[in-house]
C-alpha cells in the first residue's frame, strides 16, 4: 500500500474506501487500523451509488475496447495500475519465498 498523498496518510485513504469489496492491506497498515480509534464507516455503497447525480461514464456501459482506449488514454492512470500490479506481484513473490522456506525448513525437521 503506498499513500498517494505520501506517508502518514495511510489510514486516510484506506477508510475512505471502506466499503469497497475487496481491497488488500499490509499487515503493519492492518495493526495501524486495530489500534486505532477512528471509527470505520463505509463510504461506498449502492444506495449512494443509486443517488449519485453525476453523469455515467459511456452510459453506464463500455465494452472491452473503448475501456482500454480509455485506460490508454489516462497516463496517470495507467502508470499507477502498473505501479500497483507490480508491487503487488513483487510482495506476492515475497511471500511465497517464505512460505517455501518455511515448508523446507518443516520437512527437514521432519525427515
Amino acid at each position: 500500500w503506498r499513500p498517494s498523498r505520501g506517508p502518514g496518510y495511510e489510514l486516510d485513504e484506506i477508510l475512505g474506501l471502506a466499503g469497497s469489496d475487496r481491497m488488500t492491506i499490509p499487515a503493519p497498515l492492518l495493526e495501524k487500523l486495530a489500534s486505532s480509534d477512528e471509527e470505520v464507516t463505509p463510504t461506498l455503497d449502492v444506495e449512494s451509488a443509486l443517488k449519485c447525480n453525476e453523469e455515467l461514464v459511456a452510459n453506464g456501459f463500455m465494452d472491452e475496447k473503448e475501456f482500454r482506449y480509455a485506460l490508454n488514454s489516462d497516463v496517470c492512470g495507467t502508470e499507477k495500475l502498473t505501479e500497483g500490479l507490480n508491487a503487488f506481484i513483487s510482495e506476492t513473490t515475497k511471500l511465497e519465498e517464505v512460505i517455501v522456506n518455511k515448508v523446507r525448513a518443516a520437512s527437514k525437521q521432519t525427515a
